[in-house]
């Protein structure tokens, strides 16, 4: 304990939690006058303008800006070695009393950096002890997710707060935070407490996956049996909007086809197990849905042990543990075990719908519009796109089909409204491309269609409103014979009257 306080103590790296996109940077900005003792700012993200559009200055320092673009924050994939050395270039032009304050909303800009945040906390800790100055990241709360917050309590040593430099009593050191099993982390946790706390325990526990829902990966239980080599697990990032793409620690993707497999049945039986997840499948289940028309129940099942070979080997690649198993036999039944702390677009897409609705109710469009856009961006297609049909319509099970339209159905409310919020504010490009994208998806999206014909009415464009309202009754006919709707009806002949 004496130890964690002493490495809290003289912690250069800081966590900052605010709430509002224009007051992060100067509350930042004053706690660390008064409490660090900084004589200068070098900000990565946006800064406060004068009238006359220059930097501001906040406290008597005007801030110098640096772009996160600039920097590589939106490259994807994110290089965090070329972020730090680019930084490193930055601070070495700079006083020594200059703190750097970081702005994390680059971590909703691209999908890739929304996947990879927690690679900043270790860079920002180098650059800290490197250069022997402050290292602030600054986290709004009110637009980040949850998983993004749970990374920043685990990732700083410190937090900056108006009461002064606190330690951060969730923090982990960089080697465990990216490798540490959650029982190393928890044993971390409870030494800092007292040392008696401290078990040896040198087998982590199995934490099966909870289902496709948010924070699936991180509301895991342990009281499964204890499996080799899970300390030599590393995290993935599953992307199952559009292609299902699994990527690992490395950045390289897990390759579904496996001499003498069967790719599709392949991937099918890792997306059937993850939306299954720590509950797993059966055995009978897994056979029926993949081998429907198999001559009898054993010959599926032989099937299946040869399709779970193939997982297995696909998710543990040609480099792989052997001794590690990613999917695991549990009596009759079959139950997915990722690594610790896995990303899933689902989970964060999920987040940043219910963020921006909150918004949207405080009328916050600005904070709004930056969730909308992060969502819009992790939604690459419908869930498993690339799943046969075959497999996804299963009326019995239905494992795939309604949560797949019901994910649509979030992502034609997420351009609804990113449409409304770009027209209202005469952005007519932007809320048309949205309006695009909706119609893409959904032909007859009848908001969609609503939203363009308002924003060609304020451009004063009659004929591309008329276009429009053709466009729909073509819709209609070409994909659901239905009456059209009145109060569309009603809106276009209101708009070319």
């Amino acid at each position: 304990m004496a130890a964690a306080k002493q490495i809290h103590a003289t912690a250069k790296s800081f966590a900052f939690f605010g709430a509002k996109q224009n007051a992060l940077l100067r509350s930042t900005v004053r706690l660390a006058k008064t409490h660090l003792h900084i004589t200068g700012v070098l900000h990565v993200g946006p800064v406060p303008l004068t009238r006359t559009g220059r930097i501001a200055k906040i406290d008597g320092f005007r801030p110098e800006q640096v772009l996160a673009g600039e920097l590589g924050f939106d490259r994807v994939p994110v290089s965090f070695s070329m972020i730090e050395k680019e930084l490193g270039k930055r601070l070495l032009e700079t006083p020594g009393g200059t703190a750097l304050t970081v702005d994390m909303e680059w971590g909703l800009q691209t999908a890739s950096a929304t996947a990879n945040f927690e690679g900043w906390m270790a860079v920002a800790q180098t650059l800290a002890e490197r250069f022997d100055r402050p290292i602030i990241s600054l986290y709004n709360r009110s637009l980040l997710i949850d998983e993004h917050l749970l990374a920043a309590l685990r990732g700083h040593p410190a937090v900056l707060a108006p009461e002064g430099i606190v330690p951060n009593p969730h923090w982990l050191p960089p080697p465990l935070y990216a490798k540490g099993t959650l029982r190393e982390q928890v044993n971390f946790w409870l030494g800092g407490i007292a040392p008696s706390l401290i078990r040896d325990n040198p087998n982590a526990d199995r934490h099966a996956a909870e289902g496709a829902d948010p924070m699936w990966l991180l509301n895991r239980g342990a009281d499964e049996p204890a499996i080799p080599g899970e300390d030599l697990r590393e995290r993935w990032k599953i992307r199952c909007f559009g292609r299902l793409r699994i990527y690992r620690a490395n950045g390289s993707q897990v390759e579904w086809a496996i001499p003498g497999g069967a790719t599709m049945k392949t991937k099918t039986l890792f997306a059937y197990l993850l939306q299954q997840g720590g509950k797993g499948a059966r055995t009978d289940d897994l056979a029926d849905l993949l081998w429907p028309e198999a001559e009898s129940a054993e010959a599926a099942r032989n099937r299946l042990y040869h399709t779970v070979r193939g997982l297995r080997q696909a998710l543990q690649g040609p480099e792989g543990n052997k001794s590690t198993s990613y999917v695991l036999r549990d009596g009759t039944s079959y139950v997915l075990s990722p690594p610790d702390r896995s990303w899933l677009d689902i989970s964060a897409f999920e987040q940043l719908c219910r963020q921006s609705q909150s918004h949207l109710k405080a009328r916050d469009f600005d904070e709004a519009l930056v969730c909308l856009r992060a969502a819009d961006r992790l939604y690459t297609g419908d869930l498993f796109e690339d799943i046969p049909s075959e497999y996804v319509d299963d009326q019995e099970r239905d494992w795939c089909w309604t949560r797949r339209y019901w994910l649509r159905d979030m992502y034609l409310k997420v351009q609804r409204d990113a449409a409304r919020i770009y027209r209202e504010r005469a952005e007519y490009s932007a809320a048309l491309s949205h309006c695009q994208k909706a119609l893409k998806v959904d032909p007859l999206a009848e908001f969609a269609h609503e939203e363009a014909m308002l924003a060609f009415a304020a451009q004063g464009r009659r004929e591309a409103i008329e276009r429009q309202y053709a466009l729909y009754s073509e819709s209609l006919s070409r994909f659901d014979d239905r009456p059209r709707s009145a109060e569309l009806t009603k809106i276009f002949h209101s708009l070319v009257k």
